[in-house]
């Protein structure tokens, strides 16, 4: 078939012969051999060398070949990319589809506002306890110096340093309310 159409004889036969019974060339081998078949019965009425009959399942192309079954062809990389890409166009294009994922866009959005909210509120209530544990600190020092300023003897320092304390003691004792 190939030097009647070429013109030259073919030169891969090796590979011919590993290749033959894949589906690809066995469908292709077949829809040829339907062809011819047609062509044959239009111009030579009863003149087949072949006896056996040709159905539609099995086709038989010559001594070495074997009887073909048509099998689905094997769908090609093109054709697989493009039924891919008409599937994704449909689905982007379906108003269901696309009411859908922004229906969970603002489920997600809201989720986020709800999270953002929550921690802004624990962060507030960390920080309004660090505020008041901080004032109960300086609240305890203070006391803590004032304490020590009560305990202090003030008999052994300078004049104008115990008149100091002497007043510091008389307005802790006025403001726990004491009066003198």
């Amino acid at each position: 078939m190939y030097a009647s159409c070429v013109g030259k004889r073919f030169q891969l036969e090796h590979c011919w012969v590993i290749l033959r019974k894949e589906p690809k060339w066995q469908f292709e081998r077949a829809s040829q051999h339907q062809r011819s078949n047609k062509k044959q019965k239009s111009h030579v009425n009863a003149s087949s060398t072949s006896s056996a009959p040709s159905t539609p399942d099995s086709v038989n192309l010559g001594e070495d070949s074997e009887p073909l079954i048509y099998q689905d062809r094997p769908i090609g990389q093109k054709a697989a990319k493009e039924r891919l890409k008409r599937k994704q166009g449909k689905d982007k294009v379906g108003e269901t589809t696309v009411t859908n994922i922004l229906q969970q866009f603002r489920d997600t959005l809201v989720e986020i506002e709800d999270q953002k909210k929550q921690d802004r509120k624990i962060m507030l209530e960390q920080q309004a306890m660090m505020i008041q544990q901080s004032q109960e600190k300086q609240e305890l020092d203070r006391i803590e110096k004032e304490e020590q300023i009560m305990k202090m003897d003030i008999s052994n320092l300078d004049p104008i340093s115990a008149a100091y304390f002497q007043n510091r003691k008389l307005e802790i004792m006025q403001k726990r309310g004491f009066n003198y």
